[in-house]
């Protein structure tokens, strides 16, 4: 019986984490935790403080919990 094959490229339906605004000091400081986690992520969706819109993978979360637009208003 011949084997299926996998579809190449990226499943579509699948929806990544967004870009976090942390230094390379600071992501090294969690990962190197002295493998101690300080406690898992229960969220796999992720929305704006402000206007709760979903923040998905191209997008940034920013620290304070807004969206880009909502953190450049504020900001400006």
């Amino acid at each position: 019986m011949p084997r299926k094959k996998k579809e190449m490229g990226r499943p579509m339906e699948r929806q990544y984490p967004p870009r976090i605004d942390a230094t390379p000091e600071e992501i090294a400081r969690v990962v190197l935790n002295a493998g101690r986690p300080k406690g898992r992520v229960a969220a796999r969706e992720y929305f704006c403080r402000d206007c709760q819109r979903q923040v998905v993978y191209p997008d940034t979360l920013y620290r304070d919990g807004r969206c880009k637009d909502c953190h450049m208003a504020l900001s400006s």
